[in-house]
């Protein structure tokens, strides 16, 4: 009977054991997917404001935003932000022009540096195909983590992106690239699913984008949700509506077109995690509106325009080479983007009315690619600078240029 009683003993510490060591063996993955979860990016004082630029920020059109408005640290041009009814209207927020330290936009910039380190330091949890409509469609949309496109380059919206929060309004995506150009309508659009019973806060995604020229560009009547971080400069076309943050960096401008911008409040993170200090609360209440330093931009109705241009290029599909061209008058220099990245700089001379570059989209990826040119103007005509864009689409299966072998 001792020795029956010691042999179910036995059995009884294996059973434990093996028990404990599946038990374990099951948490490893639960444990390595917490550790490598996003996390919330603090962004300082720059929580508050639902634009901000460093050189110039400039609309055309009714646009409304709610939140506020910063500009610095090396321009001071606020241009179509006058009472007229094409102009920028703001519910709720202040505006604040660079005067240098301590202005709100000078530490809105300060913090916005330590936010965008920290959502660039984030250890990378997917690799994803440069078009994210690609990997997050209806059928199988991306989890929360932090996201890189191939070889860390390009972000593309191209027929839509879908982001499921798995029930957890506070759930957080980070995305980490070069620049981001989305399409226009519901395919540039970016649409969030189960939620959980909550409202999942487009504050809990983050965009880090790292190209020094061009970094974001939203399309015509898309819908765009989170919050921009680039070292670029911002364009958000025609329509287009954005619930989060547009932030760009000290050097760079933001051209906004008949748009409406909604700062979104969400949960704090925790100290440490960015830029200002931490906690552990929910953002309920609105944006306060500062009245220190708070400045009214001088309407552009007061300034004469005199320098004019129009780009001309093609629209939809297109599947040889083509020219997009520049005219106009007092045009000091053209210099053309094409998905972001800086292309060709062309200068004017004794009787030059056009500036041109030739674009070979066969060289490209299908899907739909932007033209920028940003127009500088002569000195003393009355206008800095303006820029102007063309959207064009790549259909699949268009042929590729010949290859020369030799």
């Amino acid at each position: 009977m001792v020795e029956q009683n010691r042999r179910t003993s036995a059995r009884l510490r294996d059973g434990r054991a093996v028990a404990l060591t599946a038990l374990a063996l099951g948490m490893m993955p639960l444990l390595a997917s917490s550790a490598q979860a996003a996390s919330p990016v603090d962004l300082g004082t720059a929580d508050s404001f639902a634009v901000l630029a460093g050189s110039t920020i400039t609309n055309t059109g009714a646009t409304t935003i709610t939140g506020d408005i910063g500009l610095c640290c090396t321009g001071t041009v606020l241009g179509g932000f006058g009472p007229g009814a094409n102009e920028v209207t703001q519910p709720a927020g202040a505006q604040y022009v660079d005067s240098g330290s301590p202005d709100p936009a000078w530490q809105a910039q300060e913090d916005l540096n330590v936010a965008y380190a920290f959502a660039s330091a984030q250890a990378i949890t997917n690799t994803v195909d440069p078009d994210l409509s690609l990997t997050g469609t209806p059928a199988n949309p991306l989890l929360p983590g932090v996201y890189e496109s191939t070889s860390h380059g390009v972000l593309r919206i191209n027929t839509g992106l879908t982001l499921d929060f798995q029930g957890n309004p506070n759930a957080v995506f980070v995305f980490q690239g070069t620049d981001l150009i989305t399409a226009a309508g519901p395919s540039g659009s970016v649409n969030i699913v189960n939620a959980g019973g909550g409202v999942a806060s487009a504050c809990n995604i983050y965009w880090q984008l790292s190209d020094p020229t061009m970094g974001v560009v939203l399309g015509t009547n898309s819908a765009f949700k989170g919050t921009t971080m680039s070292l670029g400069a911002s364009e958000v076309g025609t329509g287009a509506t954005v619930e989060g943050r547009i932030l760009t960096k000290r050097s760079m401008a933001v051209d906004l077109d008949t748009n409406t911008i909604t700062r979104t409040a969400c949960a704090a993170p925790a100290s440490g995690a960015g830029g200002g200090a931490g906690g552990t609360t929910t953002d309920t209440t609105p944006t306060p509106t500062p009245t220190a330093v708070a400045v009214t931009p001088t309407p552009k109705e007061s300034t004469p325009l005199a320098g004019t241009a129009s780009l001309k290029g093609p629209k939809g599909a297109v599947r040889g080479p083509f020219t997009v061209s520049v005219t106009g008058r007092s045009i000091q220099s053209v210099t053309f983007y094409v998905d972001g990245k800086r292309r060709k700089t062309v200068n004017a001379v004794p009787g030059r009315r056009r500036f041109s570059m030739r674009i070979d989209p066969r060289r490209q990826g299908p899907g739909v690619h932007r033209v920028t040119a940003r127009i500088r103007y002569t000195p003393g005509s009355g206008t800095g600078i303006t820029t102007r864009r063309v959207t064009y689409r790549r259909p699949p299966g268009a042929a590729s240029p010949p290859r020369f072998t030799g």
